[in-house]
């Protein structure tokens, strides 16, 4: 009997272990935060993600269109302020010595002359100036015969100088001073009014008092205007 009950026992052992191994019916339903997401979810994801990157880029854009109207411009008003500071040294240090006059000149007389004029131009519909005359170079202690006018290129002006050694059989070069410009004027006070002409061979071979030098250049939409003046200060010490 004992035999028969320690069987028994040890029957209801292994059968409560091997329920013990089988799993719950409750376990084998998936719980829902196990199934990942719908597609509501996911298209409201996509929709939230294509709006973020939306503004990111837009703003990026923005910034970079910013960006690069400020270079531009910048580079533009440095040119600008360039240039003027350049015709302004070489304006006072123009030269005047044996100007042209008269019939009896020689050929070595009328090469080596020296002149100052301005002479009021029109390009393109709009108002310019141009300038010659022999100063010291800036960029040294030589005499030059110096042109500074505006030339039309591709529908745009650019202020363009060119230059030569004083007294020299030389077409000398030229070079692009600033592109794309508005505007060029060259002005002096005369009888206490701007002029835009002047010829030493009719002022009695006298420099000008005082130059007034304008660039004229477009900020987006916005025309502005750089002025820089000078006063010739060498006059005939050549």
């Amino acid at each position: 009997m004992r035999a028969v009950e320690r069987m028994k026992d040890e029957g209801r052992r292994m059968k409560n272990r091997q329920s013990s191994l089988l799993p719950s019916p409750s376990s084998l339903i998936p719980h829902p935060s196990s199934l990942g997401f719908t597609l509501i979810e996911i298209l409201i994801s996509l929709t939230l993600l294509v709006i973020v990157l939306g503004a990111v880029y837009s703003s990026f854009f923005s910034v970079q269109r910013v960006m690069d109207r400020f270079d531009n411009v910048a580079v533009k008003y440095h040119e600008a302020r360039t240039a003027l500071d350049i015709m302004r040294r070489e304006v006072e240090s123009a030269v005047l010595k044996n100007p042209v006059g008269g019939q009896s000149e020689s050929e070595e007389d009328i090469e080596n002359k020296t002149v100052f004029i301005i002479r009021d131009r029109d390009v393109l519909g709009k108002n310019t100036s141009e300038l010659d005359m022999t100063a010291f170079s800036f960029r040294g202690s030589s005499v030059n015969t110096l042109s500074y006018y505006v030339e039309e290129k591709d529908g745009k002006l650019n202020l363009m100088k060119k230059e030569a050694p004083h007294g020299v059989r030389s077409k000398g070069y030229s070079t692009e001073m600033i592109e794309g410009i508005e505007g060029f004027s060259v002005e002096t006070l005369f009888n206490s009014k701007w002029v835009k002409t002047w010829d030493t061979a009719n002022t009695g071979n006298k420099l000008p008092e005082v130059v007034r030098l304008i660039i004229e250049f477009d900020d987006n939409g916005k025309t502005v205007k750089l002025t820089e003046y000078a006063r010739p200060r060498v006059g005939g010490m050549l």
